[in-house]
């Protein structure tokens, strides 16, 4: 076959994926990954932890700690892990209107780390329930999915129940911070999205295990995680290269840097929040680690909305349920990249 009609069959090829595409997933046809402006704390989805004692608000004291496998962390000294039955859940609800249940995640307890603040309990996720589109939109979704991740190159291999768990925790919002350490004569910064507080002294993020930025996290012992002007997304995706970096020059980065105010490390000078940590302690989870810290401060620099991101399915509920906070719709085809 010439190099022409190969070209040409490659093409067809593409329009009738393309057409099929359309066609399955309708006007839910949204990347995975989707970029929006939202005030921080985001006030938009509650998450609720049910089946240990009475349920419990965690929106601010959970953090996804694992992609693989799917795991969770979430700060509470005062359980009694006994009491939980068959096994708790987390809802993910819209916090105002009618509190609809818009997922559902079952847990299974994994792991309990202590700290000198909190406990802090690690979940496993054996079932997943999405209630952001109807059952066969869901499913025409999930299968399109898989077959992204049958083609992907990357070195983190989800499993279906996996993905259908982060796609649920994406309906949370999360927010995108840009991570600056300094380690020696090593320093980077480079943009995450995978971090919750656990309590009020208390803080989660996970790095991806392969990646150079954890070690070099690790080392440092202190971080600066810099809130980020949805204005200023794209500029922020672009050091997502800086994972796989040892070290970068501060000269490098396409914008200038302050000193954060209690450990002096450089941050964005357009930074909206600053929260300075003190790492405690670390642990290998599978795809990522898993970084335990102790806010030494959090400083607020400016209103506004900030970056968050979301799962494309969240996103098509949040269009059609009036959530039209002016949120752009990124390229990036699957949430772990960053």
């Amino acid at each position: 076959m010439c190099k022409a009609a190969e070209r040409s069959a490659v093409s067809f090829k593409h329009n009738i994926g393309v057409v099929l595409k359309r066609t399955l997933l309708g006007k839910t046809n949204l990347p995975q990954q989707c970029t929006v402006g939202i005030s921080d704390p985001q006030r938009e989805v509650s998450v609720w932890l049910h089946g240990i004692g009475a349920p419990r608000d965690v929106t601010f004291e959970h953090s996804i700690a694992c992609a693989s496998p799917f795991t969770i962390c979430i700060g509470g000294s005062d359980w009694q892990l006994r009491d939980a039955g068959k096994g708790p859940t987390l809802e993910f609800r819209e916090h105002d209107g009618e509190g609809r249940l818009l997922a559902e995640l079952g847990l299974r307890h994994s792991a309990t780390m202590l700290t000198d603040g909190p406990a802090l309990h690690l979940f496993q996720v054996d079932r997943c329930r999405n209630d952001c589109l109807s059952a066969g939109r869901l499913w025409a979704h999930y299968l399109h999915h898989a077959y992204l991740r049958r083609r992907s190159t990357s070195h983190i291999r989800l499993s279906t129940r996996a993905a259908q768990a982060m796609t649920a925790s994406f309906i949370c919002p999360r927010r995108v911070v840009l991570v600056s350490a300094v380690w020696g004569e090593r320093s980077n910064m480079f943009p995450m999205n995978l971090l919750g507080s656990l309590s009020d002294d208390y803080f989660a993020f996970s790095l991806d295990s392969t990646r150079l930025a954890a070690p070099l996290v690790a080392g440092a012992g202190t971080v600066a995680l810099s809130g980020i002007p949805v204005g200023r997304a794209e500029v922020a995706q672009q050091l997502g290269k800086n994972h796989k970096k040892e070290s970068i020059a501060w000269s490098e980065l396409p914008f200038a840097t302050t000193p954060s105010t209690a450990l002096g490390i450089p941050v964005p000078y357009f930074a909206s929040r600053v929260i300075e940590l003190q790492l405690e302690t670390t642990r290998n989870l599978g795809s990522h680690t898993l970084f335990i810290s102790r806010v030494v401060r959090d400083e607020r620099r400016a209103a506004g909305e900030q970056f968050f991101m979301v799962h494309g399915i969240y996103q098509s509920w949040r269009l059609t349920h009036g959530y039209d906070y002016g949120g752009s719709v990124s390229n990036v085809s699957t949430i772990s990249r960053i």
